[in-house]
């Protein structure tokens, strides 16, 4: 069967209709709002054939056709590449990213907050990943004393990231120790990549040997951090109660299924995570998320960029009948924002 202009064009009008009321389309809907010069009658048969390719489904006899998860990925392959504007949506007056965050703040605040903003303005569920810890340079380490053998390591990265680690170990350690100890692994580390702190720290050190010891704890405690942040790391969630909203969520297993979809953040960070396309946008519709349990939304994700070579990643979770284009066009605006608060030397945009 051709899959000929005309279909694409109903086909495409179909999945814009029902994405802005969430009701079945009918063919004399089509044929009353599309200037195509051709009878409801003939929409009709196209509309069947639509169905009958995959592309369009109808909850029952008498209604109106709506989009499959197939018809959903015909749309976004084919609008949001052509259609793309990140200055597109202005006149919805979103709320000033730059007076909710400033680059003063911690990386965790920024994020936090910009997760805030996000489902804000979608009225989707937002999702941020915070930079891993292994793509980021070593930038500053302090030793805290609490008691006797109690001390606190204080790891800070060029991205911003801040780790803490409380640790025990004997031989009654004063501040200047601590300070020596921490003076060391500074000069070694500073604005090196983390992830070789083996190649950057082996050999002697130029110090008194009593604080070799307490250098290669910290050193082990940082090792930790980064094995850690390898198969965990920080993403900050917030807009639950916006998506409960969305007309699908009437449904009680649509509910029963986002809750399960989310509760599951190990899940939400690897799906993220596992997104590689410095440029572009993941948008996974429907089954093609993760399975039938989440069969009822979509993902749309897009990596902001700290440094250089530190990046995360940001997405909105939403109903599969979501507006694609506008949130592909907010996100696009949301990263860019969000590369320039962590790059001191670049404007944001207006």
């Amino acid at each position: 069967m051709e899959f000929s202009v005309r279909k694409k064009q109903i086909l495409q009008e179909v999945v814009a209709k029902f994405i802005k009321k969430a009701e079945p389309v009918s063919s004399a809907r089509i044929a009353c709002e599309m200037d195509l010069d051709i009878s409801p009658a003939t929409i009709r048969k196209e509309m069947n054939e639509l169905e009958e390719m995959g592309y369009l489904t109808h909850p029952h006899t008498s209604a109106g056709r709506m989009p499959t998860d197939m018809g959903y990925r015909f749309y976004v392959d084919n609008i949001t590449g052509r259609e793309l504007n990140p200055l597109a949506g202005r006149e919805e007056n979103f709320p000033d990213i730059k007076a909710v965050i400033t680059k003063s703040m911690e990386i965790e605040s920024i994020l936090k907050k910009s997760a805030e903003l996000l489902a804000k303005i979608t009225n989707y569920l937002s999702m941020i990943v915070a930079p891993n810890i292994n793509q980021s340079r070593f930038k500053h380490l302090e030793l805290l004393k609490f008691e006797k053998d109690s001390y606190l390591m204080i790891l800070i990265t060029d991205a911003g990231r801040v780790y803490k680690r409380n640790f025990r170990l004997e031989g009654n350690f004063n501040d200047l120790d601590l300070q020596g100890a921490a003076g060391i692994i500074n000069s070694k580390l500073r604005d090196k990549n983390i992830v070789d702190i083996d190649a950057i720290c082996t050999g002697e050190y130029n110090s008194d040997s009593r604080l070799v010891l307490l250098v290669k704890r910290v050193v082990d405690l940082i090792k930790d951090c980064i094995g850690e942040n390898i198969t965990y790391n920080r993403i900050f969630v917030h807009g639950a109660s916006m998506m409960m909203k969305q007309p699908e969520f009437i449904d009680l297993k649509n509910i029963q299924q986002f809750l399960s979809f989310i509760e599951n953040e190990y899940l939400l960070m690897n799906i993220l995570m596992d997104f590689t396309d410095e440029r572009g946008f993941m948008v996974k519709i429907g089954s093609e998320l993760f399975n039938e349990d989440a069969d009822n939304l979509s993902l749309i994700a897009s990596r902001y960029r700290i440094k250089e070579n530190t990046s995360g990643t940001i997405g909105i979770l939403g109903p599969k009948r979501m507006d694609y284009l506008r949130v592909i066009n907010i996100l696009d605006l949301f990263r860019e924002n969000l590369s320039k608060i962590f790059d001191p030397g670049t404007a944001l945009k207006d």
